[in-house]
């Protein structure tokens, strides 16, 4: 079915007669909205000039991050700061595309803005690149010292908790969003992270990125593929979020479909998203350079 829908992804790829003999090129991707993205590709891998493509989902950044380095995958999806990371520790690690935009919001009383919120607001992790967002908007907000950041809590848990109103307000991210509103119609979405960074950075907030090794021959051709994907999953919305939940990447039918439009999806080319990942990766460096490995990334990094 996606091969009669997805005319635009089948003639973006080069499929040779041996295709099938050849060793797999191999993508690392994370379960999620990372995967969404990836979707038409998992359900009908394509052929990068005559090599197969194999897309291998992982649970969390570190395993992915492992599989990377130890040369299980060709390709990865990272959070920019975790590629960042390892651009600043020689890894080799060159940027292919920047294809999700933010998954950040402020949950929290239906109908209330930032400035309307009088308890505290739970973040998760702190110094991590969502709780280094959220404070920065807080400080141009002028809100810093009104609102009180508290830690503590996982997203799992903090949902739960938002869930059941035992805390009043939070930072998360999709698709823990849709599911909390979903549970609790008292909540609300009180700040799009993505749309206030923008207005204060006067940049977009580029998250998570697909990586290569320099030099690799087939950056581009599997930019084209994921664009093409993206476009699919964008376009066919109902049929996406069935294949999504069928595919066992880590959302239901119904959320994979509620989420969608904040997921932020689209695929900029290195030339396109470097001024924005500059941008980001400094903000996160000013306030904590851990955050980006002790250091900004060599030039090489933000690719071709």
């Amino acid at each position: 079915m996606i091969r009669r829908l997805f005319p635009l992804f089948l003639a973006l790829v080069l499929v040779t007669p041996w295709a099938a003999a050849q060793e797999p090129y191999r993508v690392g991707v994370l379960r999620g909205p990372t995967a969404v993205a990836f979707a038409a590709m998992i359900d009908s891998p394509p052929s990068l000039d005559g090599r197969p493509v194999e897309i291998v989902t992982f649970p969390t950044p570190p395993n992915l991050i492992a599989a990377y380095l130890g040369g299980e995958v060709d390709a990865a999806t990272l959070p920019s700061n975790a590629a960042a990371q390892l651009a600043g520790r020689g890894a080799p690690v060159e940027i292919a595309s920047t294809f999700i935009w933010g998954v950040l919001y402020v949950v929290g009383p239906a109908g209330a803005r930032l400035d309307d919120l009088s308890g505290p607001v739970h973040s998760i992790g702190r110094g991590a690149s969502p709780d280094i967002v959220f404070r920065y908007i807080l400080e141009e907000e002028g809100l810093d010292e009104a609102i009180t950041v508290e830690y503590g809590y996982a997203q799992v848990e903090l949902s739960q908790l938002l869930i059941a109103s035992r805390v009043n307000a939070g930072v998360l991210p999709e698709p823990f969003v849709t599911r909390v509103l979903a549970e609790n119609p008292d909540l609300g979405i009180v700040a799009d992270l993505q749309a206030l960074f923008h207005e204060h950075a006067d940049s977009e907030l580029p998250q998570t990125v697909l990586v290569t090794r320099p030099g690799d021959r087939y950056d581009e051709a599997l930019a084209d593929a994921l664009e093409a994907s993206v476009e699919w999953v964008l376009g066919n919305p109902e049929e996406s979020a069935r294949l999504v939940a069928s595919l066992g990447l880590g959302l239901d039918e119904q959320t994979a479909l509620s989420s969608l439009p904040r997921l932020n999806l689209r695929v900029e080319r290195p030339e396109q998203s470097e001024a924005a990942l500059r941008r980001y990766l400094g903000i996160l460096y000013a306030f904590e350079p851990a955050a980006v490995g002790g250091q900004m990334p060599p030039d090489g990094f933000y690719g071709r």
